[in-house]
């Protein structure tokens, strides 16, 4: 008992009252709940939420630092480009040199192209 009283006199955001739910709140659209109770639908809810969330950040740092993004690293661009005509170069010479059959050198020029 004396207990319950100290606890709810340091923390009076956490006492009895606060749980209340006479209190009226600004959260009351808020599909989701606080604190380990609910149902099931609001656990999902808030799944889905977090994972809306997540995929938007994923859709944003795409934008910024991918293929053409603003803050992409140009030097990246250019040492991949490099390295693909050293790929392509080495794959013409096998090709020409026999050591490929055309099939296998299709292939993989697709596959440098891409």
């Amino acid at each position: 008992m004396l207990q319950s009283i100290v606890y709810g006199l340091l923390f009076p955001a956490f006492g009895p009252a606060a749980q209340s739910d006479s209190i009226p709140t600004n959260w009351a659209g808020w599909p989701f709940h606080s604190g380990f109770g609910g149902d099931w639908e609001s656990t999902l809810a808030t799944f889905g939420f977090s994972a809306v969330v997540l995929g938007l950040i994923c859709l944003f740092l795409r934008l910024l630092y991918g293929p053409r993004g603003i803050w992409r690293d140009h030097e990246m661009d250019r040492e991949a480009e490099e390295t693909r005509r050293k790929a392509r170069a080495e794959l013409e010479a096998a090709y020409s040199a026999g050591r490929i059959d055309e099939i296998d050198y299709k292939i993989q020029l697709r596959e440098l192209d891409r």
